[in-house]
Parts: C-alpha cells; structure tokens; sequence
C-alpha cells in the first residue's frame, strides 16, 4: 500500500512516518500488540504512536487500526469482481474466455505486447497500455495515425497483440491483423458481440453488448466502453490470481 497519499498535508515526522509503514505492513497483529507493543517494535513512546492517530485524524490508536484495515484490501481476496458486478461482461463470454485472456498474459514474460485501436477506442487503449506498464509488462500502444514501421519493426520482438474496436471491422486494425496472422502472435479482441472480422481473426475474443451499433461517431450514451474496461480488469483480475496461484 502507497502512503504518500494518504499522509500528505499531514506533517507527519520521520519517525511517525516509520510507526505508520509498521502499522500498515503489520495490520493484522497491532491491534493485538497495542499502543505499547508498536512502540516497542519501533524503538520510540507511546505518545509517538498517539500523536501518529491525531494527526491522522483519528481519536486514538484503535480507530487508526480499524480504518487503515479497511483501506488494505488482500488481492487474493478481492482481485475477483463479483458476479452481480460483472453480470453484463458474462452475457456475451463464458468465464473460459476470461481465463485464455489471463493466460496469455501471463504466458508473455519479456516480449512486446502491443496495443492498436482508433478513435474513441484508443482513449481505452491508453488505460490498457498503462495498466500493463504498472504489471511490468513491456507494451507499445499505436493507432492509425503511427507509421506502419512500428508494427513491422517490432514483429519479432511481439508476443501479443490487443486491440479496441467497436463494431470489430475497423479496417485499420484488420489491416494489422492481416499483417501479423503468420506470426506466433497472440490476439486478444474486445468487439461488439455480434459476428465480425476482428473477433474471428482473434485467439481470444471478448464480446461486449453494443447498443448502438450503426451509432459510427459515438453520439449517444452508450455503455460499451465502461463495460471493455470492465471486462479487461475481470481479465487482469484472472490474471493475478494465476500469479499469486503460481507462488
């Protein structure tokens, strides 16, 4: 758990910085130590760790606990959204799609995965690229306006290939996709949910509800792109329970 955001503005001293990493790194077992306990195991006062909980903004050091144990969430418990939550990615896709996605994540170790989309479907490609920056993947993000010379100069660095596209006959990204279907390239798709050229050229395809499908500029509310994003934590969400499975 990052602090830096939670204890800004709060003027907090070096070593009350130190009681408070101690608390968060130990949140199951201080309550049990107390205030005594946690001062102890860091060599200061008891009024230390109390002017830690008022400063914090709490009454007390049991207050303090409790709060910051609801912040803390266990991954291994909480990285599988539930199925209420998720209901409407699990109308077109079975939980097997889901779990292939995650697969092929965690089976591209130092290769390239690379991300194209257009259009609205780029601003989704960005959060998809960036999400996988933060899990130590190594990404390029392109789209229609990039030279051809990204994808081709990097063919054999690539592992996998995701892409964006609502009504899955981009012809952008069929042209991609034409130009990589003799490589030992993995392609994840997110598309609308009826038959299209993306999704059947894919290794994996996830299929999300689009209300709107002759709606080409996006003008009405839609809830397509929520539901992609969605569907890609659901799939990141697989994907970690495969690595904490894995240790």
């Amino acid at each position: 758990m990052q602090i830096n955001k939670l204890i800004a503005g709060k003027k907090l001293t070096p070593t009350e910085i130190e009681v408070l990493n101690y608390i968060v790194k130990n949140i199951d077992t201080v309550l049990e130590l107390g205030v005594r306990g946690v001062a102890k195991k860091n060599f200061t006062s008891t009024s230390t760790v109390m002017r830690l909980a008022h400063k914090m903004g709490f009454r007390g050091f049991v207050e303090l606990q409790y709060k910051l144990s609801t912040m803390i969430v266990n991954p291994s418990e909480a990285n599988i959204v539930s199925e209420k939550q998720t209901q409407s990615i699990f109308q077109h896709n079975s939980q097997v799609v889901f779990e292939e996605a995650a697969n092929i994540l965690d089976s591209c170790s130092d290769k390239v995965i690379f991300i194209y989309a257009a259009g609205f479907s780029s601003v989704i490609a960005t959060y998809i690229y960036k999400k996988m920056l933060v899990l130590g993947k190594r990404c390029l993000l392109a789209t229609p306006s990039d030279s051809v010379g990204v994808l081709e100069n990097n063919l054999d660095a690539m592992d996998v290939f995701i892409t964006i596209s609502k009504s899955g006959e981009t012809q952008a990204v069929v042209d991609k996709l034409n130009m990589i279907k003799e490589e030992p390239i993995k392609v994840i798709s997110f598309t609308s949910e009826i038959t299209n050229t993306i999704a059947w050229q894919a290794d994996c395809a996830i299929k999300i509800q689009d209300k709107y499908k002759l709606d080409e500029y996006n003008q009405h509310a839609n809830d397509f792109f929520p539901q992609v994003l969605e569907a890609f934590e659901y799939m990141i969400a697989c994907y970690e329970k495969i690595q904490t499975n894995s240790k």
